[in-house]
């Protein structure tokens, strides 16, 4: 499923049209983000919630004892806001794979990669926007099973913050599912814009 098998499109094809571009940086845009932002994050919230109750109600039988058991708070902080990075690095990681260089910066105060100029079919679009959400999730998650309860409460809540911090991600899947595989997205730091094929003319 996640094979690359086709060549990277870097100019677009002399039959498709533009049908939409969606900025999330758009004032209005940016404000709902930020309101949805908190349907991930509580969800995630709960469910890591009750697993690290579950673990101590367990005893944490996993836990590795030669971790220490908690950090400072400085230091968790810190834990919380490397996930920011990490979360852009994977979306670089993930264009890198379907064969395009990836940018970073930050835009608006909002971290970004990119590609420039580069073209995505509407699934690999969707699989980068979506790789952060899914690989800290997986990854994070059943780490708290092996920490201790004063490491695993920061693991959490970093797994928490990027997945609050994805709704634009989500948003710009939501976008792109409404058009057909063959569309074809552009990324451009703060935007997309999706390319449909014409109707060609018998």
């Amino acid at each position: 499923m996640w094979k690359r098998t086709t060549q990277p499109i870097r100019s677009l094809p002399p039959h498709y049209r533009e049908a939409e571009r969606m900025r999330v940086t758009e004032p209005r845009r940016l404000f709902w983000l930020n309101v949805f932002s908190i349907i991930p994050l509580a969800g995630s919230g709960l469910v890591l919630g009750g697993l690290l109750a579950i673990y101590n109600a367990a005893n944490a039988p996993l836990v590795i004892h030669a971790l220490p058991q908690s950090i400072p708070s400085e230091l968790g902080l810190l834990l919380v806001l490397l996930v920011l990075p990490l979360h852009e690095w994977i979306h670089g990681q993930a264009i890198r794979y379907y064969g395009h260089k990836p940018r970073y910066g930050a835009k608006f105060f909002v971290l970004f990669a990119t590609a420039d100029g580069a073209l995505f079919r509407r699934d690999e679009f969707i699989r980068i926007a979506l790789a952060p959400l899914v690989g800290i999730t997986a990854v994070g998650t059943p780490l708290l099973a092996f920490l201790p309860a004063g490491l695993a409460q920061w693991v959490a809540l970093a797994v928490m913050m990027n997945a609050g911090g994805a709704i634009g991600d989500i948003w710009m899947t939501a976008v792109a599912l409404r058009f057909a595989p063959s569309a074809l997205i552009r990324d451009e730091e703060d935007s997309m814009r999706v390319f449909v094929a014409a109707p060609r003319i018998a």
